[in-house]
């Protein structure tokens, strides 16, 4: 109740502030989900290039920083597993992302402000990262 009447005494400037930094927040998650997409992607890839090979033949793994060698049969079981708690984060990252933007759009609403002129940013700004987002593999 208290922070419903704090919300309310909000001047038309710190309302503003206010949406603009939940419209922040929104943005940031949206930029973790399209990178956990693209490294989702990017396990796919290698999967897919490690299935028709033999269990034993030597790859190489990147962990970090460091190259270290592994077998096929070693590192498929790791990276299917890391492909799914991928998808598992993006999707509570997508869950959260769409919750936050409801609670912008009903304060947007509930100060008047204008949603327009902030969707039309955030979708800006999202075509840009994906613009300039690239993955590599080695």
């Amino acid at each position: 109740m208290a922070e419903e009447e704090q919300e309310q005494q909000l001047s038309k400037e710190e309302a503003e502030m206010r949406l603009q930094q939940m419209r922040a927040a929104v943005q940031e998650q949206m930029r973790q989900i399209n990178i956990l997409e693209m490294d989702a992607a990017e396990h796919r890839l290698v999967l897919e290039a490690l299935d028709p090979l033999q269990g034993g033949r030597k790859c190489f793994r990147m962990v970090g920083t460091v190259i270290v060698e592994r077998t096929v049969s070693d590192v498929k079981p790791a990276l299917t597993a890391n492909l799914e708690q991928m998808k598992a984060a993006v999707k509570k990252l997508t869950e959260s992302c769409k919750k936050q933007q409801l609670e912008a759009d009903a304060f947007a609403a509930k100060h008047r402000l204008s949603s327009k002129q902030g969707a039309a940013q955030q979708a800006e700004e999202q075509e840009g990262a994906d613009e300039g987002s690239s993955g590599v593999l080695i």
